[in-house]
């Protein structure tokens, strides 16, 4: 009997020796919360989207005993934005958390953002330098840095090579013009069955954007004070537009026109090349033609030059865990292990060159893009290199939406394109400046 009350007494003590060293160890263990998007922002199918975060949270930890990592799950792209807004207004924001492009501009302006200038300066590890200029300047305001690139796509042009090989055109090679892109299009524009209707295209879906960003021109400057559409890099934009889309006046032509076979170029993202190319989803969506992926064409004025999407990371500027959660930024965005994942895992491209231009992440993308497919490191270096970062001012989006209605009346109108120009950059600096 005293043997049993002995051992249980033991077993009593023993438990409570447990709990107690559990209690102390919780106690003791710091907590750090992130902010994460379920599934691509790029719209694009995966498989664990959370595989990217989950890798480099297990090595934050690892290096960091006695830190744990907590994000919460399931918030999809289109609710991101709301929960991240709420999560502010109720001051349990995560210490670091994904921003998406259309949410920077607010978000810097209400001060959310803790300032990463001092930080870049006095870490010997990592540099602005290290990544591409477009993408990050993306997470810069009023010159003062507040977020890092995590993951980014730029647009390329979609070729339709069996439509120009059926027309005896060679694909343009990467630093064709604005000449020879409309030359290919007048060309293949045409009648192919003799009905009368034209039923073959030479582009769906430039448009005076990306004249713009091929052209070295900007809508607005970089604080959203002044709208700059009728500087004359802009107004040789739109007007090349225009003439482009003149070709095909009074035409029937929508994305599926391109799917089926019948147009012979279209902007997409980067991300939708990676998706739609690879086995086996390129035989799901374009099965019936070849087709592959070059820079823009360039404009007069600039080069070949597309607006480059970055998704940004940031730290809490409320956080009490700074130091730390610097750390686990970096472990986001400078680390090789967790950038080299975005090839394999995500659809995206690293913002660093050194991770772009390895010859890693060139076995991928030709394990990736078999046969004679053009996309390779130099083409995506080269385009990453030339890429200018989208607008972040606040008001951007409601501006970018009364351009768009704008400029669009304008092309359409018979008038001095110049002079119509002039109207509607007078119409959206008054908008700028209410």
């Amino acid at each position: 009997m005293r043997s049993c009350l002995k051992r249980v007494a033991v077993s009593v003590v023993l438990s409570a020796v447990v709990l107690i060293l559990t209690v102390l160890g919780s106690a003791q263990q710091t907590v750090l919360t992130v902010g994460v998007i379920a599934g691509s922002y790029w719209d694009a199918p995966t498989g664990n989207c959370y595989a990217v975060i989950d890798a480099a949270i297990e090595r934050f930890e690892q290096a960091h005993p006695n830190v744990r990592v907590e994000y919460t799950s399931g918030i999809l792209k289109r609710d991101y934005s709301e929960w991240l807004a709420d999560q502010y207004l109720l001051g349990t924001e995560p210490d670091v958390f994904l921003v998406m492009p259309e949410d920077f501009g607010m978000l810097a302006e209400l001060g959310a953002l803790q300032p990463l200038d001092s930080l870049l300066e006095s870490d010997g590890e990592v540099s602005a330098a290290d990544f591409y200029d477009a993408a990050v300047k993306s997470g810069a305001s009023g010159g003062v840095q507040y977020a890092l690139p995590y993951e980014c796509v730029p647009t390329l042009m979609f070729v339709n090579k069996t439509l120009l090989e059926a027309e005896g055109i060679p694909v343009p090679d990467n630093d064709w013009t604005w000449d020879d892109f409309y030359q290919i299009c007048a060309q293949v524009t045409r009648d192919t069955d003799g009905d009368g209707v034209i039923d073959q295209f030479g582009s769906y879906g430039y448009t005076w954007r990306d004249a713009l960003a091929a052209n070295g021109a900007a809508l607005f400057d970089e604080n959203g004070t002044s709208c700059l559409i009728a500087q004359p890099d802009c107004v040789e934009a739109v007007e090349f537009a225009q003439k482009l889309q003149a070709l095909y006046a009074d035409c029937d032509i929508t994305a599926r026109s391109f799917d089926e076979g019948h147009v012979a170029f279209r902007p997409f993202l980067f991300s939708d090349y990676r998706t739609y190319q690879p086995y086996p989803w390129r035989i799901k969506r374009y099965s019936n033609f070849e087709w592959d992926c070059i820079q823009m064409p360039g404009g007069p004025s600039g080069t070949g030059r597309s607006e480059l999407s970055t998704v940004l990371a940031a730290i809490s500027n409320r956080s009490t865990q700074k130091s730390l959660a610097w750390e686990l930024l970096k472990e986001l965005t400078c680390s090789d292990e967790t950038q080299s994942m975005l090839y394999t895992d995500s659809h995206g491209v690293s913002a660093l060159r050194r991770v772009t231009q390895s010859p890693r992440t060139q076995q991928i993308l030709q394990h990736d893009t078999p046969g004679e497919s053009q996309l390779g490191l130099e083409l995506l270096s080269d385009t990453m290199e030339q890429a200018v970062a989208a607008p972040h001012f606040r008001a951007y989006d409601q501006a970018l939406l009364l351009a768009e209605s704008l400029v669009t009346t304008a092309m359409e109108d018979d008038h001095n394109l110049s002079l119509q120009l002039q109207r509607v950059q007078r119409q959206l600096n008054e908008y700028l400046q209410s």
